[in-house]
């Protein structure tokens, strides 16, 4: 083989150097009997993942099991079609069972993929190199352009994880039959010093951004809940509990009410309009979309006087999106991914490592300064215009993202 350095529009992080395989070179097959290879990876552990999301100029090496995989998919980007494949998978790190997906592309689907899914019973151990992580349902990883996959390679750290995958075997059939790793996976992409943005820096080219916020519902009129795919938690128009076949995940099951509403996330520079699904939206409301669809139904209002006046009490570290769908007024809207309660020395909502003087663009701050406003005893979102017909927008994806979510019934604690 002949080495040669890699043009410098082709080369990645680390990698400058490439062999290349000639008509002089010899390949002969190794026989059956491999030894382990001599070989020493650097892996990525799944915890640190989010250190390295949306950063082309970064990738990750990572070691995993293949568990399970979704649907296959064909998506058209810049007119062009290509095949996507999400493959499940599984890692044991500080004595903790961590899932993360994969997706695989065109050729590498039709390649390592179709192993993968040819050998699925037996745990295949993949080796991932130059992977991209996305923010997919917090974190996920995707294959790119010089990305490479090793299948079952002969090294000790993949044999020892396939040794432990077929002892705890039955730990993995509760991790597919949960399908947890489908949902928002708060404990791949937060960390306990999670840097945060005051709501006035925070645009719409973000793919995701974290605020520290005040959440407030008192003046939207809104029901609280729509009727959905209990698979994969798209709208339908089928009543309550009567079985159709969904036109997006193409399963048959009975329609069951999930939890979605509107809030408005405010902080001391200003204020964004974002809506929350499911469980996330039961903690806050602290009722379930059962319970919700049957107030409604009667003709009655939630009571939730209570929910009000301790939301008034308490700061959210809460971690948003941007949806392609404006509001009626052309703001932009957000959907909430995951929150969580902050401690009260910790609730002033200041950017880590921004001064406190803050710049605010001049239209910036006549939004604000609108939205802000108290006239008529009303809040920023009285005048919005609610968007019923749009509730097929839940939890809004990309084209090429998966989405499901399981409907909790049981009723959420109380906020304390």
């Amino acid at each position: 083989m002949i080495q040669r350095t890699i043009p410098p529009k082709f080369q990645t992080l680390g990698l400058t150097k490439q062999w290349v395989i000639t008509s002089k070179t010899v390949i002969e097959e190794v026989n059956g009997s491999e030894d382990i290879m001599p070989v020493k990876f650097s892996f990525t552990q799944f915890a640190d993942l989010a250190e390295y999301m949306d950063d082309r100029s970064k990738s990750v090496d990572v070691l995993g099991v293949v568990i399970s995989s979704l649907a296959k998919k064909t998506i058209t980007k810049n007119s062009k079609q290509s095949n996507v494949q999400k493959f499940v998978l599984l890692n044991e790190e500080c004595e903790m069972s961590q899932t993360v997906l994969l997706s695989l592309w065109d050729d590498f689907l039709n390649n390592e993929g179709q192993v993968l899914l040819n050998n699925m019973q037996s745990y295949p151990v993949i080796i991932g190199r130059r992977l991209k992580v996305t923010n997919y349902n917090g974190v996920a990883l995707s294959t790119w352009f010089d990305s490479a996959l090793l299948v079952d390679p002969p090294i000790q750290e993949a044999r020892q994880l396939k040794n432990w995958a077929m002892r705890n075997a039955k730990l993995i059939a509760e991790i597919i039959d949960a399908k947890s790793y489908i949902k928002y996976n708060p404990a791949l992409c937060f960390k306990p010093d999670q840097k945060t943005t005051l709501i006035c820096n925070v645009i719409p080219s973000q793919k995701t951004v974290w605020v520290k916020a005040k959440l407030s519902f008192e003046h939207i009129f809104q029901k609280y809940w729509y009727m959905s795919c209990a698979k994969c938690c798209r709208a339908t128009a089928a009543d309550y509990g009567i079985e159709f076949t969904c036109n997006l995940c193409k399963e048959k099951g009975p329609a069951m009410p999930r939890c979605r509403f509107d809030v408005d996330l405010s902080d001391d520079s200003g204020v964004i309009p974002a809506s929350i699904f499911g469980d996330l939206a039961e903690n806050i409301l602290t009722f379930t979309a059962l319970e919700a669809m049957d107030h409604f139904n009667q003709n009655l209002e939630l009571p939730l006087e209570f929910v009000h006046a301790r939301l008034k009490t308490k700061t959210f570290l809460v971690h948003v999106k941007p949806v392609q769908t404006q509001l009626a007024d052309a703001r932009q809207r957000y959907t909430i991914l995951y929150c969580s309660e902050v401690e009260p020395e910790f609730g002033h909502a200041q950017l880590t490592g921004e001064p406190e003087s803050v710049s605010v663009s001049a239209h910036q701050q006549t939004e604000n300064e609108h939205l802000l406003m108290t006239g008529d005893g009303g809040s920023g979102s009285k005048v919005r215009l609610r968007l019923s017909q749009k509730f097929d927008e839940a939890e809004t994806v990309d084209n090429n993202d998966f989405e499901s979510s399981d409907a909790n019934s049981k009723k959420k604690a109380k906020l304390g």
